[in-house]
């Protein structure tokens, strides 16, 4: 890096990821002396950033919230912009890879609250995140949840008739409606991937693991039944509804699925996970459910 203000006072010590968006490193800060998390975005034409991270260095600037990733700092360097993070080793994806037995029910209850605290802060800012996910739900020294990776996230459209694009949200933790091609979503889909996370703490694999877009949709159907209008008003008008044939499936009970869960969180869960999104429970009266009112 350039020896301009920002590089010296960051000492960069080991590449940790790297992806389509760019790459990350484990820093140190000389200043405060402080291990940063370095996230640098190349931008291909310097007149114009790339959108993932114009959404991510917007959504981290406007939102504080304890269980939402904080924006330490940002700048450019010569093609990249370099976001400037705390540096959180530890997901909740590979929490889920140590795990061989159900996580215990309180602990489960605390990353719930703590999840759906951070959607909160969120959706009352208007944005959707797009991809909740474990991988993308980092966990502190202190066990603290904190919801990161803000690269496809969107502020919903104050256009009602606004659309945005369903090409969204990892496989596992997309929401139906993005299965179906719908343009037009809202915060629900973070709602139906949440409840897909929960699921997975006591599940301890995937809920919903499709090997395919189409195979996801079976997924579904198999867990929730077939979609129609009784169950979900305006489905069949969903782009791609009509382009598959569904076969009949009954619902099964979210109790079977979840057997070591106790019986107020299978309620909140079945409640997250449901066909009709305006049916699904915000997170704001998620929070409000008996199975985790009073907080932690």
């Amino acid at each position: 890096m350039e020896a301009d203000h920002h590089s010296r006072r960051y000492a960069i010590e080991q590449k940790v990821g790297e992806g389509s968006f760019g790459q990350v490193f484990r820093a140190r800060d000389r200043q405060h002396g402080h291990v940063v998390a370095l996230k640098k975005v190349r931008i291909r034409d310097v007149r114009m950033l790339p959108a993932a991270a114009l959404r991510e260095l917007l959504a981290l600037q406007q939102i504080s919230h304890p269980n939402v990733l904080e924006l330490l700092g940002q700048y450019t360097h010569g093609a990249n912009l370099v976001l400037v993070m705390p540096f959180l080793p530890l997901s909740l994806a590979t929490v889920l890879e140590q795990q061989h037995l159900p996580m215990p029910s309180e602990r489960v209850r605390e990353i719930a609250i703590m999840l759906l605290s951070g959607l909160v802060a969120c959706h009352e800012s208007d944005l959707v995140h797009r991809d909740i996910k474990p991988a993308n739900l980092l966990i502190d020294a202190h066990g603290r949840l904190q919801i990161a990776d803000f690269g496809q996230s969107r502020l919903l459209p104050k256009d009602a008739g606004g659309s945005l694009t369903a090409q969204v949200a990892t496989r596992w933790y997309r929401a139906p409606e993005l299965l179906f091609g719908s343009r037009y979503y809202g915060k629900g889909v973070d709602i139906w991937a949440s409840g897909c996370v929960i699921a997975q703490l006591w599940s301890i694999s995937p809920l919903l693991p499709g090997d395919s877009d189409l195979d996801q949709i079976f997924q579904v159907l198999l867990l929730l039944g077939s979609p129609s209008e009784a169950n979900w008003p305006g489905v069949t008008l969903m782009p791609d509804f009509h382009k598959l044939e569904l076969p009949r499936c009954q619902p099964k009970p979210m109790r079977r699925v979840l057997p070591y869960a106790p019986s107020s969180a299978v309620d909140l869960v079945s409640k997250m996970i449901c066909y009709d999104p305006k049916a699904r429970v915000s997170a704001n009266d998620a929070l409000s459910h008996a199975w985790l009112a009073g907080g932690l």
